[in-house]
């Protein structure tokens, strides 16, 4: 059995104004009914290509998380493409992360706020 699927898009614009588009699209509605109507490779690349920018972004929040690369690797190796990775965060890597980042004056004003809350 097809499923029709609505796809939306808006443009805006600040000098045109604000269009959209709305299509119906029939993608197949299971995997075995995609891969008769569009051919297994182009499921598979179309998966993996989504698989991957789920993956950048879960890497990338670690990173940001303060985790080292080995670290990621082996959060990675039980991640499964569409189920929720587990998000522990370390305050302190995350603080430390963030850091490393920020301009020297910004870097001085929160040692400066670190140093007011010191008991």
């Amino acid at each position: 059995m097809a499923e029709v699927n609505e796809i939306k898009v808006n443009e805006i614009k600040a000098t045109k104004g604000e269009k959209s588009a709305t299509i119906l699209f029939d993608f197949g509605g299971n995997v075995n009914a995609a891969v008769e109507k569009f051919g297994a490779e182009t499921v598979y690349s179309n998966f993996t290509r989504a698989a991957v920018i789920t993956a950048q972004a879960a890497m990338r929040r670690m990173l940001e998380d303060g985790l080292a690369e080995a670290d990621i690797q082996k959060k990675m190796e039980s991640w499964k493409p569409g189920v929720a990775l587990e998000r522990v965060i370390d305050p302190i890597a995350a603080a430390l992360n963030k850091f490393q980042a920020m301009t020297p004056e910004a870097q001085a004003a929160f040692l400066q706020q670190l140093k007011a809350m010191k008991r």
